[in-house]
């Protein structure tokens, strides 16, 4: 059985910083009109788990952008 595909993952920024990606806007991911890029590492894996498990949810899915 493959696992589904998330639609945010964290990915290493050329600054050593973190961004949340979106991979169906193809941008970074937002939340609450907040950019999320220029993330320490464990605020961005938060923010991923946080972004992926709204998006899975169909009754907060319009909260994940």
């Amino acid at each position: 059985m493959s696992k589904r595909q998330e639609r945010f993952e964290c990915l290493m920024e050329p600054s050593n910083t973190w961004m949340v990606w979106d991979s169906v806007n193809g941008q970074p991911a937002q939340y609450l009109q907040n950019h999320l890029a220029g993330l320490p590492r464990e605020k961005a894996l938060l923010m991923c788990r946080l972004l992926n498990s709204l998006a899975a949810d169909d009754r907060f899915r319009s909260l994940a952008s």
